[in-house]
């Protein structure tokens, strides 16, 4: 590599990601009402909508996109029909330039190189197109460049099964300068297995893989889809605010502090649970604040990433403070499951959004953890790696 650093179907709604964007997906057929089907199952499972659209080569452009946040252009086991008409491709170019989202599976990008088919589409692609290919049964992914939504959930190093159709994964050699390898691909030899980058105000994310049912079966590999369908549906316009302060309300800060958590980078602060005096309320309870430059922005999550110490039934509480009411807000509030591996929390504000924003610019948050079942010792702390707001003007 070159430019970048090197760092069971039914069981599936039982792990599905419970994240906070739920995005509406365009979804091209493949051709395989089989594979369709096992798509639109784990989108589902991962907390997505979606609906089955044309194929790629019977897509003009002329299709009604409206209401939809992002694209899977699934070129599998219709790999060898004609080209996608250049209007088609020049629509799904001005689609994620607007701000949609864009996920491509293998073998858009063989067929790039080797058919010249997707010449137009090529232009926003971050992956450096290949006619070179595998066969692989497995594909061994490893973590490249981190990511609160990619990697939730994930391990750093996994396996995930492979779909043969004609082949497996194309051996993609590198990205385009800006381009980012999220997890890179090692059976075949060292090769980006997922990439993405910002093309104007949206986003593109391109698997080296086919995705086929064997991959949206798995835990693993249904959970992936489903994180880089959220990553591109949040699109490039989303600005990150970090805070400028951090308060531990209940719990002992051990280690870390304010200047670990802007960023995912394996450093964290660790809140640990101390004297628990009243049994209501939730052991470890933080809030932060920042500064948001827009007084009434369209749109506001609020994210954290963190892990539990210890093994156990925990769950963490995000909510945002309402300034309007100058209380924490009852209904900008989420609640999910959370264990010792890193994992995303998030809320997303309800309109009116500017009710979270102060008169002075001021974003404010809280996060709450507490054991909601048994867990594999009393003591126990949390982990946070970022905790962080997303704002769109």
């Amino acid at each position: 590599m070159n430019n970048f650093s090197r760092l069971a179907l039914a069981g599936l709604s039982a792990l599905a990601v419970g994240e906070a964007h739920a995005a509406n997906v365009y979804v091209m057929s493949s051709g395989s009402q089989q594979q369709d089907t096992a798509v639109v199952a784990a989108l589902a499972a991962a907390g997505h909508s979606s609906f089955i659209g044309d194929q790629f080569s019977n897509f003009d452009g002329n299709e009604n996109l409206t209401g939809f946040d992002s694209i899977l252009l699934q070129v599998n086991y219709n790999w060898n029909s004609p080209d996608m008409p250049v209007a088609g491709q020049n629509r799904l170019v001005t689609f994620v330039q607007q701000g949609g989202g864009l996920v491509t599976t293998e073998w858009v990008l063989w067929d790039i190189s080797a058919q010249a088919k997707f010449q137009v589409l090529n232009t926003i692609l971050p992956s450096v197109a290949t006619a070179s290919y595998n066969g692989d049964a497995f594909h061994h992914l490893v973590q490249v460049t981190a990511d609160t939504i990619i990697n939730s959930g994930m391990p750093l190093d996994f396996e995930i099964p492979g779909d043969n159709v004609a082949g497996s994964e194309t051996n993609v050699p590198d990205v385009k300068p800006g381009g980012l390898v999220f997890y890179s691909t090692l059976n075949s030899g060292n090769f980006c297995g997922l990439t993405g980058w910002n093309a104007g105000l949206g986003r593109v994310a391109q698997f080296s893989q086919t995705v086929g049912e064997a991959h949206l079966a798995d835990p693993l590999g249904f959970r992936l889809l489903g994180n880089v369908i959220e990553w591109v549906s949040h699109g490039a316009a989303a600005i990150q605010l970090s805070p400028d302060t951090v308060t531990v309300r209940i719990g002992q800060t051990t280690s870390g502090g304010l200047g670990q958590i802007s960023d995912i980078d394996g450093q964290v602060m660790r809140v640990c649970k101390f004297i628990v005096v009243n049994q209501q309320v939730a052991p470890v309870t933080v809030e932060v604040e920042g500064a948001c430059p827009f007084g009434n922005p369209a749109t506001m999550q609020f994210r954290t990433y963190s892990r539990q110490t210890v093994s156990g039934a925990f769950q963490m509480t995000v909510d945002l403070y309402d300034w309007s009411t100058n209380l924490f807000s009852t209904t900008a509030v989420r609640t999910d499951p959370i264990g010792t591996n890193f994992k995303a929390v998030a809320v997303n504000a309800n309109a009116p959004v500017s009710r979270f924003v102060s008169g002075s610019g001021r974003v404010k948050a809280r996060y709450r953890v507490k054991q909601a079942g048994p867990g594999a010792s009393s003591a126990w702390c949390n982990d946070l790696d970022q905790a962080v707001w997303f704002v769109k003007p």
